[in-house]
């Protein structure tokens, strides 16, 4: 207890179990209850930190008293009133994994407990949030890029990556056995020219067809029988279209599989990519292997060229996509072994880019050092043969014809194969003409076009 200064009444106190301190408190003559009060620094008068419900009056909230923005105002539906709203820093939101059985079935799109659990798991170790951020809220987001809005002739991120993303919300999503419209949507929160991101857009995942069969995720993630590390495998290749290029692939060490993979794709989906960008993508990685820290970080290139800044981003924005890939895959990779520093540095690819497009030959981008002209060799017939498989022939940029005007796709032909198995005839369209909004898009929008 202690004595009111002012009306000389005795009024009871009780500690805070948080603050160590005595706060005063009033009994509510109707509730019976007790209320603790808040002392206003300006008006000198204790308030009460908030009102009965039934009494329908204005309710005033504590501010903590290390906050000193000013808090937003809050009107309740059911009482038409204001009220200051007042969140405490160290108060964390809480996981949609720690919340009760009804909460948790309406924000996952997972309903099998067992591998959300894993998935949740995984998130916490760091190995990718992007899958648990698919399976429990069904939202991805990529809120930054490295595009030059005046090159019509590359392609944003958003719409390259795009059908792998499609491919691995089916592998994590369940298969759409009676097509793609029945199954869930996933909202892409993804950046590029003239979306302003005020609205997701509602992505369906895309079926593809892996040898063997769609494998479940507890088979990939939980079974650890050496047989289904194949299986991991086939399922990554898949995710990128490239079931057909499993060999060669296989026989490279990682970091340089993992590096043509996303060539193959890459040079497959954007017809406007030619030789010398992939002769100064093969030079770097080779190169970067017997660099040093102080050597790289003395690089300075003659100048910055845009279309090499946008070339490295959609590398390592692939890198960033493998990663998802193979998380979602069992991992038949070491995610370590393809990490931006083993096979790409911006700086380096920016001058083996610019030499490249001077007309330099091989052996000058790789420094007259034979051994990687060997390696470089049997890169550049991996990536060239599986292009060749969709009908893709990399060509020097003197070679390119007037059709080369600055559209994603493969113009050069009347038609082009989805990934549903028919062909499409027409040229396409720019893809800058793709605009944002809250729009669903189906599996063949975004097979090269």
């Amino acid at each position: 207890m202690c004595t009111d200064p002012e009306s000389g009444q005795a009024v009871p106190v009780r500690t805070d179990p948080e603050w160590k301190q005595e706060v005063p408190v009033c009994t509510n003559p109707e509730s019976k209850q007790e209320v603790p009060l808040y002392a206003d620094p300006e008006s000198k008068q204790e308030v009460p930190l908030y009102a009965d419900p039934e009494s329908k009056q204005e309710v005033s909230v504590c501010t903590h008293p290390e906050i000193q923005e000013k808090l937003p105002v809050a009107i309740d539906s059911d009482f038409k009133l204001e009220a200051s709203v007042c969140t405490h820093p160290e108060i964390e939101q809480e996981d949609a994994m720690n919340m009760g059985p009804e909460i948790k079935q309406q924000v996952t799109m997972v309903s099998d407990t067992e591998i959300l659990k894993v998935a949740r798991t995984r998130h916490v170790q760091a190995e990718s949030y992007l899958v648990h951020s698919i399976m429990s809220s069904g939202e991805i987001e990529c809120s930054n890029t490295l595009e030059d809005e005046l090159d019509q002739a590359l392609p944003s991120q958003a719409f390259i990556y795009r059908p792998v993303r499609q491919r691995v919300y089916s592998l994590l999503l369940g298969s759409c056995k009676d097509g793609v419209s029945t199954c869930p949507a996933v909202k892409e929160w993804f950046v590029y020219p003239g979306n302003p991101l005020k609205h997701p857009d509602l992505v369906r995942p895309l079926p593809m067809t892996v040898p063997g069969g769609m494998p479940s995720l507890k088979m990939l993630w939980l079974n650890q029988e050496p047989e289904v590390q194949v299986r991991r495998l086939d399922t990554l290749l898949a995710c990128f279209n490239l079931s057909s290029s499993r060999e060669e692939l296989q026989a490279l060490e990682s970091p340089l599989a993992a590096l043509c993979c996303l060539l193959i794709y890459l040079f497959v989906q954007v017809d406007t990519l030619c030789l010398e960008d992939l002769h100064a993508f093969i030079a770097q990685a080779l190169c970067l292997q017997g660099k040093s820290t102080a050597q790289l970080v003395n690089l300075q290139p003659d100048y910055v060229n845009s279309r090499a800044v946008q070339l490295g981003s959609l590398l390592v924005r692939g890198l960033t996509t493998l990663v998802l890939v193979n998380c979602a895959c069992g991992c038949p990779w070491r995610t370590s072994e393809f990490m931006p520093w083993h096979v790409f540095d911006g700086k380096l690819f920016h001058q083996k880019y610019l030499q490249s497009e001077k007309g330099y030959s091989v052996e000058a981008l790789l420094e007259q050092n034979r051994t990687r002209l060997t390696k470089f060799h049997s890169l550049k017939a991996v990536v060239c043969k599986a292009c060749l498989r969709e009908n893709r022939r990399i060509v020097a940029r003197a070679h390119w014809g007037t059709h080369h005007t600055g559209r994603w796709g493969r113009q050069g032909s009347s038609s082009h194969r989805t990934d549903s198995g028919h062909s499409r005839s027409g040229q396409g369209q720019p893809w800058r003409d793709q605009g944002p909004g809250n729009r669903q898009y189906e599996h063949d929008q975004w097979r090269r076009y």
